[in-house]
């Protein structure tokens, strides 16, 4: 099940985010643009997340 969700949640999500079910999905993360990318806070805590641009949605995801 994905939900659609903006990056404000998303990145809040991603800070808090101790679940192994939920994930935060982005597109435009990796270089295929057409597929989202899983973001793991360590890794991504320093991503824009604002920049629509170059990474224009954001999903949350229940596994």
């Amino acid at each position: 099940m994905e939900i659609n969700i903006s990056p404000l949640l998303a990145k809040n999500i991603l800070r808090i985010n101790f679940l192994t079910r939920i994930k935060i999905m982005c597109r435009g993360y990796s270089e295929d643009k057409k597929n989202f990318t899983e973001l793991v806070w360590p890794d991504d805590k320093d991503l824009d997340f604002y920049n629509k641009k170059d990474y224009p949605q954001f999903q949350l995801w229940f596994i």
